[in-house]
């Protein structure tokens, strides 16, 4: 979906905040890499700057568990972006190199190499780095098509020589993994069935209230702005997403059918229908909201979207 650029900054700022939360990362990364097993426990978790050099991460942390120390990095991402494997080999290199510029500091202060291996290569032989992981979520409605490793972003007829790099991608629309922590799993479950339009379903399984924050997140993965504002503005401190999406809808639909009657629409009239999409989108409802309300087809709602850059 089409937003404001500041209302992106707004979405990642509310997913970064829950993500920093050391049991929602765990239980991602124990689901995500090990099978569910509890292997990275959240007080073996540490907060660290995601500033390296010119970038930021969204979030990093840096665990000390079983296996040694690693670097265990997320990054968000709200809409497809066709470099993301070389993105991400970008900013995992940028970790080791960071690691890199200390060890060969910390050497020259203290004046220990010895061998010409040493001064050539800056660092003593048993010195080790910390290796860093990435995982990338996906909170798009449509599946990743593009780029999944750098092997596809090359364009050679042998491949068997190269070293690949393959990123791990978590896509929310299709994720059926089942979350220890609860509030991930809402947060998940509850985004992959807006995300999809599962909107009878939201309706019967999300009747129990949930944090006013969690509201939030969930709001700023399916990239809603409309559902975001409407849970911001809410007084109370537990939301019950089926009445707020309710509310959402009704209230898309009335609006549809204003625009509808002062643009004229005639059944089958592609350009009333361009112009009422093209209203909505501004307005910051999301594509899963449009689809329902208007029965048009994914096809005419993606010709709105480009019509408006």
């Amino acid at each position: 979906m089409i937003q404001k650029e500041n209302s992106f900054g707004t979405f990642d700022q509310e997913i970064n905040t829950f993500f920093k939360d050391a049991h929602h990362f765990a239980s991602l990364i124990n689901t995500c890499l090990y099978q569910g097993q509890e292997i990275v426990k959240p007080e073996n978790l540490m907060l660290v700057d995601p500033k390296i050099q010119a970038y930021t991460r969204d979030v990093l942390m840096l665990w000390n568990g079983r296996y040694g120390s690693y670097y265990l990095g997320i990054e968000n991402q709200l809409i497809e972006n066709y470099p993301m494997p070389y993105r991400i080999l970008q900013y995992d290199c940028l970790v080791y190199k960071d690691q890199m510029d200390i060890l060969e500091k910390e050497h020259r202060k203290k004046k220990d190499l010895r061998s010409s291996e040493e001064f050539l290569s800056g660092i003593k032989a048993s010195d080790r780095l910390i290796p860093c992981i990435t995982i990338v979520i996906y909170y798009g409605t449509r599946p990743w098509q593009t780029n999944f490793s750098m092997k596809d972003m090359f364009d050679v007829k042998d491949m068997s020589s190269l070293i690949d790099f393959r990123m791990n991608l978590i896509e929310v629309h299709s994720d059926t993994h089942q979350y220890k922590d609860k509030e991930l799993d809402l947060v998940f479950s509850m985004t992959r069935d807006i995300l999809n339009a599962n909107f009878n379903t939201i309706r019967n399984k999300y009747k129990q209230g949930i944090p006013k924050q969690v509201a939030l997140v969930i709001a700023s993965m399916a990239k809603d702005e409309k559902l975001y504002q409407q849970i911001k503005e809410e007084e109370k401190e537990v939301i019950v997403m089926c009445e707020s999406l309710d509310r959402m809808r009704e209230e898309a639909k009335a609006e549809g059918m204003i625009l509808g009657r002062r643009d004229g629409l005639i059944q089958g009239e592609e350009k009333a229908e361009l112009r009422i999409l093209t209203n909505l989108l501004k307005k910051g409802i999301s594509d899963s909201y449009i689809l329902e309300i208007t029965g048009v087809s994914s096809e005419l709602l993606m010709k709105a979207k480009q019509a408006i850059h």
